[in-house]
């Protein structure tokens, strides 16, 4: 039995070199497709060869990496992705790709595309990439800027009572002022887009134009407002309440309050004798003596007194009516 193991030995050690010797050129190589992974063995040289005895076909929707002309080597791994079709403008050149890439980041660093701090890439870099995607890196660029610049004047219109309507006068000339202004330029591919105003120095205010006009049947409120009128009719003004003083009615009367249209009174409401203004009829009512306008007023009730050019005006307490008391007032009657 010794002498018999003996003899074995060197017959195993030649079988193991025999084996060697007969099969010096197989690889052993592996293929990730997708979710699966080939082991194959294989006497071919190229990444090709080796996907072709596969059954795996090349296209331009498979992305092969090694690419398919590389020599293979024992224990290559070879990797076969599906591509999508994409386009990446950047520099002012347009490149169309397949790529197999997950996101857009992944294809720029691919491009060796350097993104700057101000670059601006569309869609976003962790996008995740769809076929037909356009890509485009957009290069920020800026700089600082300082010029002298024009203000330019306001033309102010005052409505005169001493003109005729439609005649001007000019009072005053305009004249521009001029400022030093401190900008950041912003450009977008060499391209200027944005003009940022980071701080303003005045050198010479502007001085407005001012020009006055004959009014034309309108009416400047003191705020400001310009209101068409038909006619303007001079009155005389008193004040009333909702209480017994100034209309008979307790509260609790079922008429307490109420306007002869059929509203409730409130600020606003005046009284006027039909025949002159018919209720309904939106005023405006402006004081002469300098005191506070009444303002924008509604004809909605009437009153025993208030005949011919009379008015009243509605206040929500007796103090403010008597307050009031009797002024002339100009009514005018709105468009």
């Amino acid at each position: 039995m010794k002498g018999l193991k003996w003899m074995l030995v060197p017959l195993f050690i030649g079988m193991m070199v025999t084996t060697a010797f007969m099969h010096p050129d197989i690889n052993e190589i592996t293929i990730e497709a997708g979710d699966s992974n080939i082991m194959v063995e294989t006497r071919h040289h190229t990444v090709e060869e080796v996907l072709k005895e596969a059954n795996i076909q090349l296209s331009d929707q498979i992305q092969v990496t090694p690419g398919p002309e590389e020599q293979v080597e024992n224990g290559m791994t070879i990797k076969v992705e599906d591509v999508i079709p994409v386009s990446l403008e950047v520099d002012g050149e347009v490149h169309r790709l397949f790529t197999a890439k997950p996101h857009v980041k992944a294809v720029l660093d691919y491009m060796e595309v350097e993104i700057n701090e101000h670059d601006l890439v569309h869609p976003a870099p962790m996008n995740i990439l769809k076929p037909d995607m356009e890509i485009r890196v957009v290069r920020v660029g800026k700089e600082p800027d300082n010029s002298v610049e024009e203000i330019p004047y306001q033309t102010i219109t005052k409505y005169s009572v001493d003109l005729e309507p439609g005649e001007t006068k000019l009072v005053q000339e305009g004249s521009p002022g001029r400022q030093i202004l401190q900008k950041k330029l912003i450009y977008h591919d060499g391209r200027l887009t944005t003009e940022q105003v980071e701080s303003r120095h005045v050198l010479q205010d502007p001085v407005d134009e001012i020009i006055e006009q004959g009014k034309e049947n309108i009416l400047v409120t003191e705020s400001g407002e310009l209101i068409h009128y038909k006619k303007v009719i001079k009155m005389e003004a008193t004040a009333y309440d909702a209480g017994y003083q100034s209309t008979g009615k307790h509260p609790g009367h079922p008429q307490y309050g109420i306007t002869r249209s059929g509203t409730r009174v409130r600020p606003g409401v005046v009284a006027v004798d039909p025949n002159v203004i018919p209720l309904g009829t939106e005023l405006y009512v402006e004081s002469v003596n300098g005191g506070s306008n009444y303002g924008l007023s509604s004809a909605e009730d009437t009153g025993g007194a208030i005949k011919g050019n009379r008015i009243d005006l509605y206040y929500e307490s007796r103090s403010e009516a008597l307050r009031f008391g009797r002024q002339p007032v100009k009514v005018y009657v709105l468009e």
